[in-house]
């Protein structure tokens, strides 16, 4: 019988993001999915978050290194498990 490693969870978050828009600290309720339960390896772990919340928060100001900062986990639905391609 072949050994089969367990998948990772897959969870959809509702999280609190923290960034700054015109100089002042603003507060925004998004949604992240990813493999992590963790605030901060939330935008550590997944590219297509990060970007698409950049992409949002700072539309097309001249932002491009203005840091995005997960504050909080608001609510957390286990989607599924990773794909990890045993067939």
């Amino acid at each position: 019988m072949p050994m089969t490693s367990r998948s990772k969870k897959v969870y959809y978050h509702t999280i609190r993001v923290k960034y700054r828009r015109h100089g002042r600290v603003a507060y925004s309720e998004e949604w992240a999915v990813c493999g992590t339960h963790k605030p901060e390896k939330i935008l550590e772990e997944s590219e297509h978050t990060r970007s698409r919340l950049h992409k949002k928060l700072y539309k097309k100001s001249k932002a491009k290194h203005q840091p995005l900062e997960v504050v909080e986990i608001l609510d957390t639905v286990v989607m599924g498990r990773e794909n990890n391609g045993d067939g």
